[in-house]
């Protein structure tokens, strides 16, 4: 008894089998947890997560969430009789008064503040806001001024109306409940103040990001399920076709996710696709056995079917010709995603072995369920020709016949349609703007829009670095000339603020020198001076604030700059020695850099993709010659997508910088389904034969595999977070193009590099298969 008869055999155990291992596997798979840490994204040993949290020790958790408003009257200035009201803060503090805020103005900022610090997970003992600076400030003209002029951008905005409230987030397991939480509170609280408000920081975008992901991830997973769940029914005509490929997926999605849960692993944004890909992974591979099965039962339909011995006869032969195609396909497939792996990316490098696991589930689903749906049961209609399934058959033969006919012409419209893309490929550009990854009309980009707009820069980065025991007013000197030398360097970056601890030692009164003025501020106003300096560490910082609405051109050119800046300083002043080099780092620095590495990665993960999957299908057909063609067909859809991607200017984010690698495996499984059938007939028939035997039989199954394919991943689009949308339209257009390289290119590299053909007549079964 061969091993294909015996899972027929005991297929109705192996069902029962597959059904205990998913119930027992749904407790396990709800538990799976999301990591929401931007740090995750990057190795342990990478210098500016190593800068990171050491800042985060020196200075607190150093996560700040801006709360903003407009006052219609801020300041409680007196205006003359016909004069008109000041247009800016410039013009406020040219008016001779103290300046102070309005009752009205101070009464809501205290009441906001308090409001705010009570909320869990907030530091209430570090919140700033203009009525706390104003109230402990010394009641003089220019100290006054100076001060308003250190925080506009921050806590007042340039208009003279525009507000904000600093909060300092506490560490997560100080707060004692999920930061998601808090920023909701934070939030509601916000909703309540009349007229314009805004709620911005890196930390409010993270969330933001980590939330519709997983959201949307969820939802758009059963949504695609559904979605082909109806194109199934539509096309095949019948439950069981529908209920095979929907419960294999459900199956791998489960018993993955209850396996992640074993070893410790948790979801990250990359991976929050996870279902989804298993959802087209699992249907594509059923849309290939199941169109194989109909094939079989229509060139049997002189016999009688009606039988159980029948129909586990066609069964068998069907699971005969699919096992070693479905083995290398995942296979190949595993290996695609695998190449993720080289990332310096940690989220990547899970998402890579999470999907090899989920793809070697598959597998073994196909293996638990598909015997019993192909051959269990007193009734099995055969699966119904697909609507318009005519014409494609008659659009399949003429593709044919022109790869036959025209071949030159075929491969010079190919060739040249791939030299036009690839130079494209060396103008794509990065985007490093984080507020790209929102729609618009989302909460977090109106957000921005409004702080930016109104206040100044949201993102936040720094330069710290070591002081002496105590500080003395040379020390402080040179630092005010690295303060001066770096908004020299950023003179010509609109809304980038440079803010250091000798601004607050510069206010006036200036009498006793910096080092005496920092010792009566830190005993009146601890607060201002701890978010600069830390005596018990003796570490200090200077902290810079920019738009994180700007290109990634004028984001890299900050950081060179700053980091070039202070690099030259601190080798010009050997007085200022240093246990380590200081350099800029902060989550801007960190979200800049994040899609470079993705950038960098991908080139490796592609050339190693294309090695694995040329040997595995190499292997696979024990020739060397079939695993090199089979690299073409899948490539070329990447370098047109990618090619255009740069003519048009459309920035790489997130979700494009993976695709290439996901595309690779993914597209060639129907690349390996045509090679099969092509191999299979050519044992008895020419090449031109069996090219239209491979066309008209695995060609209509990677048409349909592909338009599955494409269904699945636009309904990525819908998504609220743009690398999202950008990763289902672009692996759409891979999937579409993948149909032109297995049905032109592929046929074309077959016809010109197999041996010649024997002379052998055309058998009356390819006539049959033809017509079909």
């Amino acid at each position: 008894m061969s091993l294909v008869q015996l899972l027929i055999r005991i297929r109705n155990y192996l069902l029962f089998a597959a059904a205990l291992a998913v119930l027992a596997g749904i407790p396990l798979s709800e538990q799976l947890q999301f990591d929401q840490r931007i740090e995750s994204f990057f190795a342990p040993s990478n210098p500016d997560i190593q800068i990171l949290k050491q800042s985060r020790v020196d200075f607190g958790n150093n996560e700040f969430v801006i709360v903003a408003w407009t006052e219609d009257k801020l300041f409680g200035y007196q205006k003359e009789e016909g004069q008109a009201s000041p247009a800016s803060l410039d013009e406020i503090l040219e008016l001779d008064f103290l300046p102070v805020l309005s009752e009205v103005a101070k009464e809501r900022i205290h009441q906001v503040g308090e409001e705010l610090g009570a909320i869990r997970g907030v530091d209430a003992d570090a919140t700033q806001h203009l009525a706390n600076l104003l109230d402990i400030a010394p009641k003089y003209k220019p100290s006054r001024r100076s001060m308003l002029r250190l925080f506009e951008g921050t806590l007042v905005g340039n208009d003279g109306r525009t507000t904000g409230i600093a909060l300092q987030l506490l560490p997560e397991n100080e707060a004692g409940i999920p930061r998601q939480s808090t920023v909701d509170e934070i939030r509601k609280v916000a909703a309540a103040l009349d007229g314009e408000v805004a709620v911005a920081g890196e930390p409010v975008q993270v969330l933001d990001m980590f939330r519709m992901v997983s959201e949307d991830g969820k939802l758009l997973f059963l949504v695609s399920l559904a979605l082909l769940s109806v194109v199934l029914a539509i096309m095949f005509r019948g439950v069981r076709w529908v209920l095979m490929p929907v419960g294999i997926v459900l199956s791998s999605v489960i018993l993955t996710r209850a396996a992640l849960v074993l070893v410790g692993a948790e979801l990250s944004m990359v991976s929050s696709m996870l279902s989804s890909l298993v959802t087209v992974i699992g249907i594509a591979t059923c849309m290939h056995v199941i169109v194989h099965y109909r094939d079989l039962r229509t060139a049997r339909r002189g016999a009688k079917e009606s039988t159980g011995a029948e129909r586990q006869a066609i069964a068998a032969q069907t699971l005969s010709d699919m096992a070693v195609p479905i083995f290398w396909t995942c296979l190949t497939t595993g290996i695609g995603f695998a190449s993720l792996f080289v990332s310096q990316i940690t989220p990547v490098r899970s998402f890579a072995v999470m999907m090899c696991l989920a793809t070697g589930m598959v597998l073994l689903t196909c293996l638990l369920i598909m015997p019993a749906a192909l051959s269990s049961g007193s009734r099995l209609r055969n699966a119904a020709r697909v609507p318009l399934e005519k014409w494609l058959d008659s659009a399949l033969h003429t593709t044919c016949h022109l790869v036959e006919k025209r071949p030159f012409a075929s491969g010079m419209v190919s060739f040249l349609a791939f030299a036009i893309a690839v130079p494209g490929i060396l103008s794509l550009e990065v985007e490093t703007d984080f507020s790209r990854n929102f729609k618009d009309s989302s909460e977090i980009v109106r957000s921005l829009q409004f702080v930016e707009g109104r206040l100044g820069g949201a993102g936040s980065w720094e330069v710290s670095f070591d002081t002496p025991e105590k500080l003395t007013d040379d020390f402080l000197e040179s630092i005010e000339l690295l303060t001066t030398r770096l908004r020299e360097c950023l003179s010509d970056t609109q809304g980038t603020k440079v803010l250091s601890l000798t601004d607050v030692s510069d206010l006036p009164p200036r009498i006793f020198g910096p080092a005496k003025t920092l010792q009566r501020l830190q005993a009146k106003q601890p607060e201002l001076i701890e978010g600069f300096y830390r005596q018990d560490r003796q570490k200090m910082r200077i902290v810079l604030r920019s738009f994180e609405q700007q290109s990634s051109e004028a984001k890299a050119e900050q950081i060179v700059q700053v980091r070039s800046c202070v690099k030259q300083f601190f080798a010009e002043h050997p007085e200022l020695a240093q246990q380590k080099e200081p350099s800029a780092s902060g989550l801007f620095v960190l979200l800049a850099e994040l899609i470079n590495s993705l950038l960098q990665d991908q080139l490796m993960s592609f050339f190693v993709a294309c090695a694995g999957i040329a040997l595995a299908v190499s292997v696979a057909f024990g020739s060397l010659r079939i695993g090199i063609i089979s690299l073409f067909p899948n490539v070329f859809p990447i370098a047109i997508v990618m090619g255009i991607l740069g003519w048009i200017g459309m920035p790489v984010n997130i979700g494009t910088a993976m695709i290439t690698s996901v595309s690779m495996g993914l597209t060639v499984d129907s690349t390996i389904h045509y090679i099969t059938s092509f191999e299979r007939a050519r044992k008895t028939m020419s090449v031109s034969d069996a090219l239209k035997v491979a066309h008209a039989g695995a060609g209509r199954a990677v048409v349909f595999a592909h338009c599955a394919l494409v269904l699945g991943f636009l309904v990525l689009t819908a998504s609220r977070f743009i690398p999202l949308v950008y990763f289902g339209a672009l692996l759409s257009l891979s999937m579409a193009g993948g149909i032109f390289g297995d049905l032109v290119l592929l046929p074309l590299l077959l016809r010109w590099t197999s041996p010649a053909d024997s002379a052998m007549p055309q058998s009356d079964v390819l006539q049959s298969d033809v017509r079909q």
